[in-house]
C-alpha cells in the first residue's frame, strides 16, 4: 500500500529559510526536487515550498529525477521511499554518487526505523515522517538552507585562498555582478563539490582556463593536483604520449617510462582545453577513460586505474561537430554531463569596470608599478577596495565590444600600467580600438600627439618606457638572471641594455 499523504501544508512564508543577515552566499534561495509517484503529493509540496521562496521541480519517478538532475543539479532532493521502480534509497545513492553536495531527505511513512536506518546508510541527509505538518517542512527547509550557506561561504573562502596562493589573482567571480555572472557563479557553486565532468563552453578569451581553477579550487580536489592540457598545442605524433605517457621502446627516442599528464593529475584535476581539437585515437582514448576510469600508455599494455576528475572546454559547437562526424558523439555526452556556458563580455557590461579595475591594480603589482596605495596585493586578491578607474577610462571601456573578451581587457590593462607608470590613467594610455569605439581618434600617424585628457605632459618615447621598466624592474631585483627573466630576455641582452642606457 502507498505511504500515507502528508497532511496538506497551508502555503506561507517559510522564516526558518532566511538567511543569516549579511551573508551573501545564503541569499540564493534552496533549489529543490520532489520525487514521488503520487501526483497528490508532488502538487502539495510544490505549492508549499513555492511559497516559502524555494524554486521547485517535480519527478514521478527516480529515473526521471536523475535525468533533471543530470541537466540542472539541485540544493535538496526531497524523495519518498516506496515508489515504482527504483526506492528513493536507491535514489540518494544515485544522487550522492552524481552530486555529493546535494542533501537528500527521504520521506517515509509514520517514521518507519528500518526506512531511516537504510536511508541515513545510503547517505541521506535526514527523513520526514508521514504524514507531516507545515511547521515541519519549514523547519526541514530551514535546517538544509543552514547547511547550504555554510558549504556555499566555506567553498567561497576556499577558492580565494587557493587562488590567491597560486597568484591567480583573486577568485574568478570576485567583485562581479553582473546577472549572467551570478547565474554562472550559483552552478558553479553547486556543481564543483561533485565529482561530475563539467564542460565549459564559450567564446575564446572568456575565462573558461580560469574558471576551471576556480570549479577545481571549490571542490574536495582543491589541495591536489591541477594539470592544464591544451590540445592544440602539441603536435598529433605527440599528444599521445603526452597526456597518456609512453613505455620504453614504444618508439625511437622513448628510452624510458614516461608518465603522461593524466597519471601527474592523480587525485586532481585535468583540464583539457580546446577539447573540440582532439584527433579521433584520443577521442577514443578519453572516451575509454570517462567510462572506466582507466588509461594505457602508448605502446604499454597494462591498464592504469586512476583517479582524475576531468573538465574540458571549447569554442567551438561540439554538437555540430557531432554531426560533421568530427566529434564523437558518445565522448560529447559523456563530457557533458554539466555544460558551463561562459558569457562573453560584451552581455555582461555590468563586469567591465570591476574586472578592469582588478586587471589594472595586478598588472601594477607584477610590473612593480605603484598603485598608489597600500595593501595592494591583498586588494586585488580579494577584489575588494580597488580604486575606480577615471570616469573618462570607464566610459570608453563600456563602449567597446571586447571581441577578445577578458584577455583583450587585461592587455589594454596591462598596456594602460606600464603607460601610466603610477600616475592616474587617462585615455591616452587606451588601445586605438578602445579609443575608437569611444570616438576618438587614433594616437598613431594624424592621430594626437599628447594627452587629450587633460594631462598635457608629452606621450614617452619607446626607449623611455623601455629605460623606466628596466630601472623598475632592476631597483627590486639585484640578481640578473632573474631580472632578464622578469622582463622576458636573456641575461647577454639584459647586460647590453644596462650599457645602451648607462646603468652599469
Amino acid at each position: 500500500m502507498k505511504d500515507a499523504m502528508p497532511s496538506a501544508p497551508q502555503p506561507q512564508a517559510a522564516p526558518a529559510a532566511a538567511p543569516a543577515p549579511g551573508n551573501e552566499h545564503a541569499r540564493t534561495p534552496l533549489d529543490v526536487l520532489v520525487v514521488d509517484d503520487d501526483s497528490g503529493i508532488l502538487t502539495t509540496l510544490r505549492l508549499a515550498l513555492s511559497a516559502a521562496g524555494c524554486p521547485v521541480r517535480t519527478a514521478a519517478s527516480a529515473e526521471e529525477a536523475l535525468a533533471l538532475l543530470a541537466g540542472h543539479p539541485a540544493d535538496l532532493v526531497l524523495t519518498d521511499v516506496r515508489m515504482e521502480g527504483a526506492s528513493g534509497i536507491d535514489l540518494v545513492r544515485e544522487v550522492r554518487a552524481l552530486l555529493p553536495d546535494a542533501l537528500c531527505v527521504v520521506m517515509t511513512a509514520f517514521a518507519s526505523f528500518e526506512n531511516a536506518v537504510a536511508a541515513i546508510k545510503a547517505g541521506a541527509f535526514d527523513y520526514l515522517p508521514k504524514p507531516f505538518s507545515v511547521e515541519q517542512l519549514e523547519h526541514l527547509v530551514g535546517k538544509v538552507a543552514t547547511v547550504v550557506a555554510l558549504r556555499r561561504e566555506n567553498a567561497r573562502l576556499r577558492a580565494a585562498g587557493a587562488s590567491d596562493a597560486a597568484g591567480a589573482g583573486g577568485d574568478w567571480f570576485a567583485g562581479l555582478t553582473a546577472p549572467a555572472t551570478l547565474a554562472l557563479q550559483t552552478l558553479v557553486e553547486r556543481i564543483a563539490p561533485s565529482e561530475a565532468t563539467v564542460l565549459l563552453t564559450g567564446e575564446t578569451g572568456t575565462g573558461k582556463t580560469a574558471l576551471a581553477r576556480a570549479i577545481h579550487a571549490r571542490s574536495a580536489r582543491a589541495g591536489r593536483p591541477f594539470v592544464e592540457v591544451t590540445c592544440t598545442a602539441l603536435a598529433e605524433s605527440l599528444f599521445e604520449s603526452e597526456v597518456f605517457g609512453h613505455v620504453r621502446g614504444a618508439f625511437t627516442g622513448a628510452v624510458r617510462d614516461h608518465a603522461g599528464k593524466f597519471e601527474l593529475a592523480e587525485g586532481g584535476t585535468l583540464f583539457l582545453d580546446e577539447v573540440g581539437e582532439l584527433s579521433p585515437a584520443s577521442q577514443a582514448k578519453l572516451l575509454r577513460f570517462l567510462e572506466d576510469r582507466v588509461i594505457e600508455r602508448v605502446g604499454g599494455t597494462r591498464p592504469l586505474r586512476l583517479d582524475v576528475r576531468i573538465i574540458a572546454a571549447t569554442n567551438r559547437d561540439l554538437a555540430r561537430l557531432c554531426r560533421e562526424g568530427a566529434f564523437r558523439e558518445d565522448l560529447y555526452y559523456r563530457l557533458n554531463v554539466f555544460e558551463c556556458v561562459v558569457p562573453p563580455l560584451r552581455d555582461r557590461p555590468d563586469d567591465i569596470a570591476p574586472l578592469a579595475a582588478r586587471l589594472f591594480r595586478t598588472a601594477s603589482v607584477r610590473l612593480g608599478v605603484d598603485t598608489g596605495s597600500e595593501g595592494a596585493h591583498d586588494a586585488v586578491a580579494s577584489g575588494e577596495g580597488l580604486a575606480p578607474l577615471p570616469p573618462a577610462v570607464l566610459h570608453a571601456l563600456l563602449a567597446h565590444r571586447w571581441p577578445g573578451n577578458v584577455r583583450e581587457l587585461r592587455n589594454a590593462m596591462e598596456r594602460m600600467a606600464l603607460l601610466a607608470a603610477g600616475r592616474q590613467p587617462g585615455l591616452a594610455d587606451l588601445p586605438d580600438a578602445v579609443r575608437a569605439a569611444a570616438g576618438l581618434p587614433p594616437l598613431g600617424a594624424g592621430g594626437l600627439s599628447q594627452r587629450d585628457d587633460g594631462d598635457d605632459a608629452r606621450l614617452p618615447t619607446l626607449r623611455e618606457l623601455e629605460e623606466a621598466h628596466i630601472r623598475r624592474v632592476l631597483a627590486t631585483e639585484r640578481n640578473m638572471e632573474r631580472a632578464a627573466a622578469i622582463l622576458g630576455i636573456t641575461t647577454v641582452t639584459l647586460w647590453r641594455k644596462r650599457k645602451e642606457l648607462g646603468l652599469e
